[in-house]
C-alpha cells in the first residue's frame, strides 16, 4: 500500500520549488536597493547567480529528511532528481561564465 504523499513528482516538485524560492529571496535581498546592478548589469549577475543557486540547494536537505524520516522513498527519490538536475544546471552556469 502506497502512502499518502509518496510520489516522485511530489519530490521532484518540493525538490524543484524550494531552491529556486530560496534562490529569489537571497536575490532580492541581497540585489534589491543595490545600484550596482543598474550600473554593471547582467554581466554582474550572472557571475553571482551560480554562486547563490548552489548554496540555496541546501534547502533541499529539509524535505529530503523529511520525506526519509517518514519513509516516502518515492518522494526521496524525487528530491534526490531535482537536486542533481539543480546541481548539473550550475555546473554548466560556472562552466559557461567563468
Amino acid at each position: 500500500m502506497q502512502k499518502k504523499y509518496d510520489r516522485l513528482s511530489l519530490g521532484l516538485i518540493v525538490g524543484l520549488l524550494l531552491p529556486l524560492a530560496v534562490f529569489a529571496i537571497a536575490m532580492y535581498l541581497r540585489y534589491s536597493n543595490s545600484p550596482q546592478i543598474q550600473y554593471l548589469g547582467f554581466k554582474y549577475l550572472i557571475t553571482f547567480a551560480p554562486k547563490i543557486l548552489s548554496l540555496s540547494l541546501c534547502s533541499n536537505l529539509l524535505p529530503f529528511y523529511i520525506f526519509l524520516q517518514t519513509n516516502r522513498m518515492l518522494s526521496v527519490k524525487g528530491v534526490l532528481a531535482a537536486t542533481f538536475s539543480l546541481a548539473l544546471f550550475v555546473l554548466i552556469l560556472f562552466i559557461m561564465y567563468n
